[in-house]
């Protein structure tokens, strides 16, 4: 009798965990790993690079990137433009947000026009500069009624811009684009019941452990969308997280978003279950200008010209990426990479030093240098690696200044720094997203507090020129002069690194570098 009691038990046992793997297999789940919490599921408010992956998979905008890097409408049904390439009208499609409510052009304008609050935190304000009077507006010149942004009715949008835009349209793929919803207090966005707008919602948010999203069923492309539920696990250190991968406990992981050691960087090329592609970003070094000792362009060129960069990529990052010579990344350039930053001259980078030293009438004793930057695992590496190397070409002593990622941006935003280790990424296809962070000292992003009147005028010369060559040239141009002055030194340009296993289909990547899923399947 005990026998057949314990038979049945098992046969129930075996049952149950069968219908549990079919339950698994019928409903598609992928499953991650990013590195730190998102600082912000706020379209508005969010500057990092784990906010932004998460923010495309739970909002959309009026147009998105497809698979072949094509521009297509997303929110937007259809869009006009006048015949002087200033007046833009988009006519939205039938949408929803997550609770049902129709997304209508109000959400737009009221999302839109929050950003250009003098008042209001948003470190991509000047995204929206080319809409008129969008900029007077932020500074407090005008009032925000006077900025051309304008719901006719419920789904039709007029955007005026003070020039022709050639990316103008692009802008709007872009998360700081994504509207909010007009219905949703800010109290309820803190507590995490957010009302989304693209193919997946926040279901569970466990700081510091993981994200659960689930498939939003009011997603106007619901039907093409072949993942039921992302777990997105929080994994700091970046060994775990790659065994979680290797054992099958993860699906997919990619570089910026949980980073690999230097041990399996140097291993990933010769893997099958590797993709590596190149994207608009770059690691580099920012310099307070305006804090001793690097308020001394000298000191900053000689810092600059001491570091082998080539040494960096063959032995931390490792994925055959292309060194700095210049500032924008090659990606933009048919990958010519023109030399306008000179890489490991030692001897010229001791000649300045020592020249630096007499401007600043100190001793090299006297410098006291800190070296600032975030727990990137990457990250951490290259700053080991350029310690290393400043302080045998000038014989000094550098101190490392390892903060949580968190902290460093509050620590750059604050410009309480004199060196740091930060990195870039474009937020449309156009290099002059790049230079317009570092256009005015007061831009959040513009950690090293520069401004140059002749860097100024330049950019704003490319603003209104919308003859293509007249104005890559212009952007060439202060290229030449952010260089000069070098209030930043470029180390490499990204390549985008993901593994992901035989059975996960269709995952692919804008220019920015966030993944999108409109076309993965889990087979």
């Amino acid at each position: 009798m005990k026998r057949l009691c314990l038979l049945i038990l098992l046969i129930i046992f075996v049952c149950t965990k069968v219908d549990a793997k079919e339950a698994n297999l019928n409903q598609k789940t992928l499953r991650t790993c990013i590195y730190s919490d998102p600082t912000s599921l706020d379209t508005r408010k969010a500057s990092d690079y784990i906010s932004s992956q998460i923010l495309f998979m739970l909002f959309r905008g009026l147009m998105h990137y497809d698979s072949n890097g094509d521009l297509i409408c997303s929110l937007a049904k259809s869009y006009t433009v006048s015949k002087d390439q200033k007046k833009y009208t988009f006519y939205l499609k039938d949408v929803y947000w997550s609770d049902g409510k129709a997304i209508t052009a109000y959400d737009f304008e009221k999302s839109w026009k929050k950003i250009l609050d003098p008042k209001f935190p948003s470190p991509y304000a000047e995204l929206l500069y080319p809409i008129k009077n969008a900029e007077m507006a932020k500074k407090g010149l005008l009032d925000l009624k006077e900025v051309k942004i304008k719901a006719k009715d419920k789904k039709t949008l007029i955007v005026e811009l003070e020039y022709p835009n050639p990316y103008f349209l692009f802008l709007t793929s872009f998360y700081t684009f994504f509207p909010m919803p007009s219905h949703q207090s800010e109290k309820d966005m803190l507590n995490d019941n957010i009302i989304t707008s693209g193919p997946f919602k926040l279901k569970r948010w466990q700081r510091n452990n993981r994200l659960v999203l689930e498939k939003n069923p009011f997603f106007y492309n619901k039907d093409k969308i072949n993942i039921d539920s992302f777990e997105i696990n929080i994994i700091a250190n970046e060994e775990t997280a790659f065994q979680m991968y290797e054992n099958g406990e993860v699906d997919f992981i990619s570089s910026f978003l949980s980073p690999l050691s230097a041990e399996t960087l140097g291993k990933i090329s010769k893997r099958e279950d590797a993709n590596i592609v190149p994207i608009g970003g770059f690691s580099f070094l920012s310099f307070n200008v305006e804090k001793f000792p690097f308020n001394n362009r000298n000191l900053r060129y000689a810092f600059s010209l001491a570091i082998d960069r080539q040494k960096i990529v063959d032995n931390i990052t490792q994925l055959k990426e292309k060194i700095a010579k210049r500032i924008i990344p090659p990606i933009f350039l048919k990958d010519e990479n023109k030399v306008l930053i000179e890489n490991n001259k030692l001897d010229l980078a001791k000649k300045l030093f020592d020249k630096a030293l007499t401007e600043l009438n100190v001793l090299k004793d006297d410098l006291k240098i800190s070296f600032t930057f975030g727990s990137y695992i990457i990250h951490k590496k290259e700053a080991e690696a350029l310690k290393q190397m400043w302080e045998k070409a000038f014989n000094i002593s550098i101190k490392l200044n390892l903060l949580e990622d968190k902290t460093l941006l509050s620590k750059l935003h604050q410009r309480d720094y004199q060196i740091g280790l930060a990195r870039l990424m474009v937020r449309y296809n156009d290099p002059l997203n790049i230079f317009e962070r570092f256009k005015y000292k007061n831009h959040p992003k513009n950690y090293a507090n520069w401004e140059n009147i002749e860097f100024i005028k330049t950019l704003d010369l490319a603003k209104k020129e919308f003859d293509l060559k007249k104005r890559f040239d212009l952007i060439l141009k202060a290229e030449k002069i952010l260089v000069k002055d070098l209030a930043i030194a470029p180390l490499y340009f990204y390549n985008y690194t993901m593994l992901k296993k035989s059975y996960v289909k269709g995952i692919y990547s804008n220019i920015v570098g966030d993944l999108l899923f409109d076309e993965t399947n889990v087979n």
